[in-house]
């Protein structure tokens, strides 16, 4: 029998009934030895932290553009291997870390790379647990929706606005944000393919390039091509307090959870 003392050490004590008298004399060690190497492996594959997995152009990548995908783990780590959930095809990988992370390249993104990824690695003989699950989508997959606003676009500083996304594609997810980034992106549920952005009033800050975007609960990786561009322009008026926006701010990256 083998009995464990501690956690760092052990030891084995084999009897030798009379049918392993007639063997060789080694044969009670390499029995010892063999259920040393089992606990130990099985230590090791406890001890095997998670990869990390990075999308280093977002969540959702342009239809025909790059597309860069890190994997990071601990030192221990010899190769690794990127996941799509569902793919009948092996992981893509067996490659060797630079440091500790690997980058996973492709040159074009398409509409058949979207999906949840994840990536494991290697460290011996063993495999890691997988990395936290992320959502990649691919936009351009679908028509462009169309962006108006009300009254016009150009606006008298703290009046209000609204800006309407359509789409004839069955859209029930838009998401209208500013280029330059002054307007938080604004996720919209559209159960009839209309989202409506509500300003109350306008501040001068919100001049400038909007677009909407979208796609169907049904198919969530595969989202449209961008809206046309609206430029907006805001003057100055007679009350230029500062208003607050009505609506229910998304992060784009919480979109596809």
């Amino acid at each position: 029998m083998a009995e464990l003392l501690g956690s760092a050490s052990w030891t084995c004590t084999c009897s030798q009934p009379a049918q392993l008298l007639t063997m060789d004399p080694w044969l009670p060690a390499l029995l010892c030895f063999g259920l040393y190497l089992g606990l130990k492996i099985g230590a090791q594959e406890e001890e095997l932290p998670r990869p990390q997995i990075i999308l280093d152009n977002g969540s959702v990548v342009p239809l025909g553009m790059p597309l860069t995908i890190r994997c990071r783990g601990p030192p221990q780590a010899l190769v690794f291997y990127l996941r799509r959930a569902n793919q009948t095809e092996d992981p893509v990988g067996g490659q060797r870390p630079i440091w500790n992370e690997v980058l996973f390249s492709f040159p074009k993104m398409r509409h058949t790379m979207a999906g949840i990824y994840t990536c494991i690695y290697l460290a011996g003989l063993k495999l890691s647990p997988p990395s936290e699950e992320v959502n990649l989508a691919v936009a351009g997959v679908l028509p462009r929706p169309l962006l108006f606003v009300k009254p016009g676009r150009t606006l008298v500083s703290g009046s209000p606005m609204t800006l309407r996304c359509w789409s004839d594609q069955k859209l029930d997810r838009m998401l209208v944000y500013h280029k330059q980034g002054r307007v938080p992106p604004t996720f919209r549920k559209t159960p009839h393919s209309v989202g409506q952005l509500r300003f109350s009033r306008v501040r001068k800050e919100y001049a400038g390039t909007y677009f909407c975007i979208g796609y169907s609960s049904s198919q969530p990786f595969m989202w449209s091509l961008p809206s046309d561009p609206l430029v907006l322009k805001v003057i100055s008026g007679q009350d230029p307090a500062v208003g607050s926006v009505v609506v229910v701010l998304g992060a784009l990256g919480a979109l596809l959870s």
